[in-house]
């Protein structure tokens, strides 16, 4: 305890202290310079906008004499007569003069584009990263280019260390996963980056549904969380937060980083018009499956019936009612005269199946499509010394890879800054965006689909009808077990497709309004308020002759033979809102010429309303837009039991779910600049949430930051021309996190049922979650180093650092006494680490009047351990204590033995082997294998321009992160009769069932008695057939059957080295056309995005593996003009 109140007292106390020092010795003369043989220079540093530039250096170049700029841009300092003054100002042209007479000069300072990525905006406030004691990664619009139909997000991949952006799937509109330095909680949402866009922290989700009479499907969710509504094309820069010194100041909502997004606003001077107009084709991904092709398949389903099935189906025919085989494929339903093909001759099975094999159904083809997307944005800016405008408008048309797909989205954006005086500021931002996202609603996986689906099914008969699938369905029924029913029109992909479908509208309405008032001349008012409203509707439809509305049936009772269906339509509308109120005062102020301070103090308030509304209605009928409710069969007795249960049923299929949130903050943070070269930093923060009980609402943050520009060392000016910046940051502190999942309060979760009688109704419903008043803040120690070092004039940049963030009070689930009523309860009990390095080197190799080439690659090493977790799931969880998150437990598949033609898995060193059956014993074969999480990420881009012409290109990779790439086929043995099997398949690869259905061409190089391999696929195992004996032992004797450690069999590596985007660029040169015009500036762009991807991976694409939506390849063209 003394220990920790020494450490809480070094963190707020001494830095305090510090300040009032610094305050008191302001007037000491002792620190004045000495101006006997000096003159004194006045000034006023601006923009280009004529906004005044607090914190600009002025210094007296080869000395140490130098002062910065208040914050309204003066500045005063006494320098040698004819000595040389630099005036510099991070992302701003540095400008040079001789002090030959004293005097007050303007200065103005003009953009560098060299250097725009250098300003710092952390939402509070805007500083540069030569002042940054934490760790800050920044991205301008220049390095956004590439991919116009992309996401924000998306855009972010492999431009930052320590920023790992995942795509979830390929479909427009679709949010990625982004971690930064790592998972530092057990929720998703809790592992989640804050995004704050203009510096309000964002706030859109919508409540989910959770109504186990609703299928997953029946609602569209793209749009209820993410940033998917933001236009790229507004963008300015991002500043990426990445430790806890650059996030403190978002205090308990930083824990996992914060992204901060700052838009385009307006410059003072003539009105300004660009329009940029994009053209994308989007195609197929890169890879393929590698499937069987049709006249593959007929052999191989030839091939097992000859071995499997041949022997058995003679015994039948010659009158045994007992004998047993395998139908396989449609040779098998051939063959053995099922279903259409009874009783057909030798000859007309042959002629039939070599008709089939003439023709081969791409699946994939059928369900992809060659789309065209395209996108527009426009804008009008300008303004003078008083006040500037921004206003723009833009649309984009993602025309999915998938058919029927497809993503709209609308952006207006207003913006004004107003200077209506010398102490007052003034700006009004308005923003609306407009998305919708449509394609179909499907029960069967389309990728899934295309993946097993038999390539010599075909997708129309020749009159133009949609044919049936004679297979995909079929296992069950014709290998003797009793199966679901089909519909008579039998199923097909495409008319699912074209007769369910799916949309979702999304429109988010924001206004902010910012506010500044000088006070007194070095002290500053801010506030900040904002408000914003988002509505979602989601709307699902299933035809009445799909086989999605076959499966919803909720009406038919008991019966078993009913053939009727219906149409469903199920709609959700929500909507959110939340405001924003913040309010701080900045203090400024520079003594002596070489002491900064800037001080900064406020408290914001936020909360935010949302609703969501659903309900879903059968019989809906297409046309009409109406519904005629079914009823239960003629057949069935109706009686008042009936009556209640049919009420009931109506009942669950609306409702309702809403979700609160607020929270106050109090704020403050202290920055100390000496002489230009030390840098101290520190913050904190308290935050309330309603999301805790009273005792522990309020969670206290806090961060100290120490930087050092070596580099203005006057010991290392003699190394300026090779080594001309160098700075070394240190930083710690603690950062909080909400946990959504859980809460501290009894939670009633009503039915959706009520008990009813005749005169009144009453409410059912169970304790969802116990009462927990202790339950707290995630929180996370944060401590980070780094070294910049910048070489021959900045041509060349190095940063490296390290950090290591300790996450406690992790809320998971614990077991509790069963005599609570409860399984388990939400505690604070786990802890999380996260230690790594990185990387980025960037330079300029060449530099030349016409041709510049420059390089960047970052890397990114994350170590990730769950230190302290207490789980109530089997030790089979995939959270283990001592290993990261989403870690991989299974067995080390060895290869095949050549004698039994199975897999063998490596054995456990401390295996007993005087046990008897060691050998079927799982945990004798469980290994760590490894994290889905890659350790290693990183990107690079290139570029280079010659004239007039640029081109660049950029991607992104990741090492060690590997899955299980095991993709379930929907034919398999336990769809036949799970209880009555002799031998059980070790692996669906061992499954002779699987093959009903397509493969892999890689399955004929298998393991056969005559061919014992022990590098290609096991041997086939029928699970209903003759018990397998090797030496008196069934083959399930000698090795365990649990599946999660026989699926090391299909751990793969998805390592990956990706082309993320090449793109060619061209600007006209000015030109006497263009000035008759009035055009100020012409280009044409060609790129191609997701170009092409390296890695061992079997399946499609390693960034979204399995059967899921890939990533379409594009190819843009596209032009941009300005007047």
């Amino acid at each position: 305890m003394k220990l920790k109140q020494a450490i809480l007292k070094s963190v707020y106390l001494y830095p305090t202290i510090l300040a009032v020092f610094m305050l008191m010795i302001s007037g000491i003369n002792a620190f004045a310079q000495d101006k006997s043989d000096k003159i004194k220079i006045t000034g006023t540093v601006y923009d280009e906008t004529k906004q005044p530039l607090a914190g600009a250096s002025v210094r007296e170049e080869r000395t140490s004499n130098g002062t910065i700029t208040d914050q309204d841009g003066n500045f005063t300092i006494y320098v040698k007569k004819g000595s040389t003054i630099r005036i510099s100002f991070l992302g701003l042209e540095s400008k040079v003069m001789t002090a030959n007479i004293a005097g007050k000069f303007d200065i103005m300072l003009k953009d560098n584009t060299k250097e725009l990525g250098q300003v710092v905006v952390t939402g509070y406030g805007k500083t540069t990263k030569d002042r940054v004691t934490g760790s800050v990664g920044i991205v301008t619009a220049k390095d956004l280019k590439g991919s116009p139909t992309a996401n924000i997000d998306q855009l972010l991949q492999g431009k930052l260390a320590g920023v790992s952006v995942q795509a979830v799937s390929g479909r427009p509109g679709e949010s990625s996963t982004i971690r930064i330095r790592g998972t530092r909680s057990l929720t998703k949402e809790s592992a989640d980056p804050l995004w704050v866009i203009d510096g309000v922290p964002l706030q859109r989700n919508i409540p989910k549904i959770n109504n186990s009479r609703l299928s997953t499907g029946d609602f569209n969710d793209i749009f209820t969380s993410g940033i998917a509504g933001i236009d790229p094309n507004e963008i300015e820069s991002i500043s990426v937060l990445k430790d806890a010194s650059a996030a403190a100041i978002y205090g308990s909502q930083a824990a996992a980083g914060v992204i901060v997004v700052t838009t385009k606003r307006g410059k003072a001077g003539k009105m300004q018009i660009n329009y940029s107009a994009n053209m994308t084709f989007v195609t197929k991904p890169p890879r393929s499956a590698n499937l069987m092709n049709s006249q593959e398949k007929l052999a191989w389903e030839q091939e097992l019936w000859d071995e499997f099935s041949a022997t058995g189906y003679q015994q039948y025919a010659d009158g045994d009612a007992t004998a047993y085989y395998p139908v396989i494929g449609i040779v098998g339903m051939i063959r053995s005269g099922k279903g259409d093909f009874k009783d057909w001759t030798k000859s007309e099975q042959d002629a039939y199946i070599t008709r089939l094999g003439q023709h081969t159904t791409n699946w994939f083809d059928e369900i992809f499509r060659t789309s065209i997307s395209n996108s527009h944005h426009l804008s009008f800016s300008g303004g003078s010394d008083k006040s500037t405008y921004y206003v723009s408008a833009g649309y984009n048309r993602n025309n999915g890879l998938v058919k029927k797909s497809n993503y709209d989205r609308y952006n207006v954006s207003a913006k004004i800054d107003m200077k209506p005086n010398k102490r007052v500021t003034l700006g009004v931002t308005t923003d609306m965006a407009y998305q919708i996202s449509r394609g179909a609603s499907l029960n069967v996986d389309p990728f899934k689909y295309a993946y097993f689906a038999n390539p010599y099914e075909m997708p129309y008969n020749s009159d133009g009808s949609y044919a049936k699938d004679q297979t995909y369905f079929t296992l069950a029924k014709y290998n003797g077990s009793i199966s679901s029913q089909i519909p008579s029109n039998g199923y097909n992909i495409l008319r699912e497709i074209e007769n369910t479908s799916t949309e979702a509208k999304n429109v988010n309405v924001n206004v902010n309004v910012n506010l500044g008032i000088s006070i007194l001349k070095n002290l500053k008012f801010e506030g900040l308020g904002s408000y914003s409203y988002t509505s979602n509707i989601s709307e699902n439809i299933n035809g009445q002759d799909t086989y999605a509305a076959w499966e919803d049936r909720p009406f038919e009772g008991t019966t078993n033979s009913s053939t009727r269906t219906y149409g469903s339509i199920a709609q959700s509308t929500a909507f959110n809102q939340s405001y924003s109120l913040r309010g701080q005062f900045h203090f400024s102020q520079t003594f002596a010429n070489i002491h900064n301070i800037s001080l900064l103090a406020g408290s914001e308030i936020r909360r935010q309303y949302a609703k969501n509304i659903y309900s879903k209605r059968y019989g809906y009928d297409t046309v009409t837009e109406n519904s005629s409710t079914p009823v239960y069969p003629s057949d069935q007795k109706v009686d008042y039991n009936k009556l209640v249960e049919f009420a009931a049923l109506m009942d669950s299929y609306s409702g309702q779910s809403t979700d609160e949130d607020a929270m106050a903050s109090f704020y403050a943070s202290l920055d100390y600049v000496l002489m230009n070269k030390y840098v101290l930093s520190y913050t904190m923060r308290t935050d309330g949430s309603n999301r805790f009980g009273s005792k522990e609402q309020f969670n206290p943050t806090g961060s100290l930051g120490l930087s050092w520009n070596m580099g203005e060392e006057n010991f290392m000016y003699r190394l300026k021309p090779v080594l001309s910046s160098l700075q070394l940051r240190v930083s710690g502190g603690y950062t909080g996190k909400v946990n959504a999942a859980a809460t501290p309060y009894t939670i009633m979760t009503y039915s959706k049922n009520f008990r009813k009688t005749d005169e009144t109704y009453y409410r059912m419903g169970y304790i969802k979650n116990p009462p927990n008043s202790k339950l707290r803040w995630e929180r996370t120690f944060d401590i980070s180093g780094s070294v910049n070092a910048g070489f021959f004039d900045e041509r060349m940049q190095i940063e490296i650092g390290g950090y290591r963030s300790l996450s406690k009070d992790v809320i998971s689930k614990v077991y509790v006494p069963y005599s609570t009523g409860f399984n388990d309860q939400s505690y604070n009990t786990s802890k999380i680490l996260n230690k790594g390095v990185e990387v980025t080197v960037s330079g300029q190799i060449v530099k030349t009047k016409d041709f510049k080439l420059n390089v960047s690659i970052n890397a990114a090493y994350n170590a990730n351990k769950l230190v302290e977790y207490n789980s109530p799931y089997s030790s089979y969880s995939t959270e283990q204590e001592g290993y990261p998150i989403s870690s991989l437990f299974s067995g080390i598949c060895t290869g095949i033995d050549p004698k039994l033609g199975i897999y063998t898995y490596k054995l456990r060193s401390d295996t007993d082997r005087k046990e008897n059956n060691y050998r079927k014993d799982s945990n004798n074969y469980r290994f760590y294998i490894g994290t889905s999480n890659a350790p290693v990420n990183g990107g690079y881009s290139l570029s280079f321009s010659y004239k007039q012409f640029s081109l660049g290109v950029s991607g992104n990779y990741s090492i060690g992160n590997k899955i299980n790439s095991k993709i379930s086929s929907p034919a398999s043995y336990s769809q036949i009769d799970a209880t009555s099997g002799q031998n059980a398949p070790q692996t669906s690869r061992s499954d002779l069932y699987i093959n009903h259905l397509n493969v892999s061409k890689d399955v004929v190089n298998r393991w056969t008695e005559s061919n014992p391999i022990t590098d290609g696929y096991p041997r086939l195992v029928d699970a209903y057939g003759t018990k397998i004996s090797i030496d008196g032992k069934f083959l399930e004797d000698y090795t365990t059957t649990l599946s999660y450690i026989t699926n090391g069999a299909f751990i793969e590596n998805i390592s990956y080295f990706k082309i993320s985007n090449i793109y060619l660029n061209y600007s006209f040169p000015d030109a006497q056309w263009m000035r008759k015009a009035r055009i100020t500036s012409f280009g044409l762009t060609a790129s191609v995005s997701n170009v092409c991807i390296f890695s061992n991976y079997s399946g499609i694409d390693p960034e979204t593996p399995g059967a899921v939506y890939p990533q379409a390849r594009n190819f843009t063209l596209g032009l941009n003009i300005g007047f």
